[in-house]
């Protein structure tokens, strides 16, 4: 039986033990498995600061030296990371908790970010959270039920699920993306 390759991997340090068992991995694009090859690091730019960080892995299919992969590469990211943004996922359920304890979107965003983006950044990223929420919600019940909740703002409901189902977690949404193996923003049920 082939395993997957990993889209999401718990922190930086299972980055590197993940390629320990890399051969074993079955291409996403081709199927073949012996052909994955670590392919360097993907880096973006900290939440607070100018420098850079490790965000996730890119994965070769090697079709070099006639290996039989097809060429194609993939990304393994680490589960903190929100593709695509330079947000964190515990920054951005912060935030979305704020909004829920009753600050508005501006108030809430300047206490989850403490000042390190636009409240443009927030806006932004309170209308992906939005648009996101029926995948959120469709996956999230595959692993348990959606409790009550008599909160006015839908989404209050589905942070009540997202606890639930990541009772321990310090950030469900990252949790969700390492466990799950679903970005938080992906539209795909």
């Amino acid at each position: 039986m082939k395993s997957r390759a990993p889209k999401f991997v718990g922190d930086e340090r299972e980055l590197d033990l993940a390629e320990l068992g890399i051969k074993l991995w079955a291409c996403p694009h081709c199927g073949r498995s012996g052909t994955l090859i670590g392919h360097g690091y993907l880096r973006g730019y900290a939440e607070r600061g100018q420098e850079l960080v490790v965000r996730g892995r890119r994965i070769f299919c090697s079709n070099r030296q006639r290996r039989p992969g097809c060429g194609r590469t993939l990304s393994v990211l680490v589960a903190t990371a929100i593709s695509g943004f330079v947000v964190r996922a515990l920054t951005l359920f912060r935030f979305a908790q704020e909004v829920v304890l009753g600050l508005s979107l501006g108030a809430a965003w300047r206490a989850a970010a403490a000042g390190a983006f636009s409240v443009w950044s927030g806006y932004r990223l309170w209308r992906r959270l939005g648009a996101a929420q029926s995948a959120l919600r469709s996956r999230l019940c595959r692993e348990h039920g959606p409790p009550a909740c008599a909160h006015s703002e839908p989404l209050a409901a589905l942070l009540a699920h997202f606890r639930v189902v990541f009772p321990n977690a310090v950030s469900p949404f990252s949790e969700f993306q390492a466990r799950l193996q679903h970005g938080l923003f992906d539209r795909s049920a």
